[in-house]
């Protein structure tokens, strides 16, 4: 089992991903997918390696939430490599505490989704038909889905709040042909995608910690 980590103070929307170690005999990986994009901030920005072999670690600023930002939204896609010599799937869970005030910055105000599974190379295993999986809620692009709820708060269709208790994202036959140690052609990059509406929110402080990981899955045909 490989687990990455990351981290979110509400307060400052700070983001941060940290990779962790290899797990036994490169059954499984998981690691940067490339480099990743920040759209629609204010004064905020994304950092990390670009390079897919190296650890999953990106420091994610979304910048200005309040209405002093004009854009619609800030949107973050962080590109993820995922190995495997064996049938995985990619987990995600959250620990942590959000803001104590209701209309401070909460879980789920950060919209969180996942898509866009494609193939690093000619190392990778490729299947005769689709048999990776997304599974819902997450299989959206949150800046596309998000809607207004009763409140007059923003919603989405997943957010970080779906992952109070550990959940499947992802799962699939083998990824790699051979070995799951980090290549740079050797397996699957798939998008993690979080995005946050510049609104109103009350000033309050709370910090979060999101662990990815990618373990022995379901059976799955190839």
């Amino acid at each position: 089992m490989k687990t990455s980590t990351f981290s979110i103070p509400l307060l400052f929307c700070l983001l941060f991903i940290g990779g962790l170690g290899n797990t036994f005999a490169q059954t499984f990986d998981i690691s940067s997918g490339g480099a990743p994009t920040i759209t629609g901030a204010l004064g905020g920005s994304v950092t990390g390696s670009s390079s897919v072999t190296g650890n999953l670690a990106f420091t994610v600023n979304f910048g200005e939430v309040s209405p002093a930002n004009p854009n619609s939204i800030v949107k973050v896609i962080i590109p993820v490599a995922i190995r495997s010599t064996a049938a995985y799937k990619v987990t995600a869970s959250i620990t942590g505490t959000a803001s104590t005030n209701v209309q401070g910055i909460q879980a789920t105000d950060v919209g969180f989704g996942a898509n866009n599974l494609i193939s690093m190379g000619n190392r990778a295993q490729i299947c005769t038909h689709s048999s990776h999986i997304f599974y819902s809620p997450f299989n959206n692009d949150p800046a596309a889905t998000r809607s207004i709820d009763s409140a007059g708060r923003v919603s989405y269709l997943s957010d970080l709040g779906n992952i109070a208790t550990t959940a499947t994202i992802l799962s699939g036959p083998a990824l790699s042909q051979v070995s799951a140690a980090p290549a740079a052609n050797n397996g699957y990059i798939f998008d993690a995608i979080f995005t946050i509406v510049p609104q109103f929110y009350a000033t309050s402080s709370g910090t979060a910690t999101i662990t990815f990981t990618i373990s022995s899955g379901p059976t799955a045909p190839c």
